[in-house]
Order: C-alpha cells, then structure tokens, then sequence
C-alpha cells in the first residue's frame, strides 16, 4: 500500500470546511476533490453531473436491505454511493490529496496512513460565516437556524445511513476542529497535524 498521506475532512454546515480543505491543499501543493468527484463518476457512470449532485441528497431506508432485496438494481443513490466510494479509494491510492465529505473518513479506515478532520462550529460563529457565504448571506438570522439544522439533518442522515458510525462522533476523526478559531489557523492546524503524521512515517 502507498505510504503517503491523504486527509479527509467532514464538516458541519457554514463552518467554512470547503474553504479549509481547499486552503490545506493549495499550501500543500496537492489535489482537492469536492464537486470533482460528481464529475468523476458522472463520466464513469455516464449519467449526468444533475443526476449524480441530486442522488447524493436521497437516500434510501437500508444499504443493506437494498443489497439483499434488489440484487444489481440498486436504487440510484446507493449505486453513486458505492461508485463515489471506489473513486476515492482509487485517488487515495494515486497520490496524496484532500478528500471532503462523502463519507471520505470511513470509506478509507482501513488505510493507515489518513489524516481525518471534522470541523464544527458555535451558532455564533456560523452565523458570521452564513453572512459572507452565497446560499446563505441574503438569509434572515431565523433562515439561516433552518439552513443550518436542515443541512446538518441531512449530512448526518447521509453518513448514518451509509456507514457503521455516527456523524460527528469524535472517535471517529484524528483532529477535531472549532471554526470559531478562524479558517486561517484552523488550516494551521490540520497542517500541523499532516506534517506530524509524515513525520511518524520516517
């Protein structure tokens, strides 16, 4: 197996985690993939990148229900869940890089060498953000509560449904974060945290 070093970050909503995850890998010189795996598995699949955003927004009652139940014809989401999660490996395996959402940190836990990072956040501190964030900055404070406690039920429903954990629980990550610290020094830190996982290596 490659010994070089992947991170995986999952975030809540208005937490800034894209442009955390984007940050760490401009200072690393390596790839960010995000939108870019809707791309990937579009062309793999040859649906469109429409279909593939909509489906990873559905899920079904049981992944495993649908394997026993349905044989090859899984349902739309499960079948982009599966082809997400093998381009991932496959792009684990290729290089170094920066993995956000999707489930990055279980689908690679066997991987030894995976730097996993959540980022959370206070309401205050989301809040500021929503205010400088496109979906969110023409949203009335009471609007953005319900951004915030709608994305959040999703994301965790997504990642509940699909892997052994629970979203957000801390055992699952290496390096817990708090926006509120900032985006800059919240980068600092996985940073850190990466260069001392190299480190271990030598």
């Amino acid at each position: 197996m490659a010994n070089h070093t992947v991170i995986t970050l999952s975030r809540e909503y208005c937490t800034g985690g894209r442009q955390i995850a984007q940050a760490v890998a401009d200072k690393l010189g390596i790839p960010c993939y995000d939108k870019e795996l809707i791309t990937i598995a579009a062309k793999q699949s040859g649906l469109s990148e429409a279909a593939i955003a909509a489906s990873e927004k559905r899920r079904t009652g049981s992944l495993l229900y649908s394997l026993y139940s349905m044989g090859g014809d899984l349902p739309l989401a499960d079948q982009v869940y599966i082809l997400q999660s093998n381009i991932i490996k496959k792009l684990a395996q290729e290089g170094p890089c920066v993995i956000l959402g999707r489930c990055g940190d279980y689908v690679l836990r066997d991987r030894p060498y995976t730097l996993k990072v959540f980022v959370h956040g206070d309401q205050d501190s989301r809040h500021e953000f929503a205010k400088t964030w496109g979906p969110t900055m023409n949203l009335d404070e009471r609007g953005v509560d319900i951004m915030l406690e709608k994305e959040d039920r999703r994301r965790a429903g997504y990642y509940n449904y699909y892997t052994e954990n629970r979203w957000g629980d801390v055992h699952n990550y290496d390096l817990v974060l708090n926006s509120r610290l900032g985006l800059d020094a919240c980068a600092d830190l996985v940073l850190q945290a990466y260069n001392h996982m190299e480190a271990l290596k030598k």
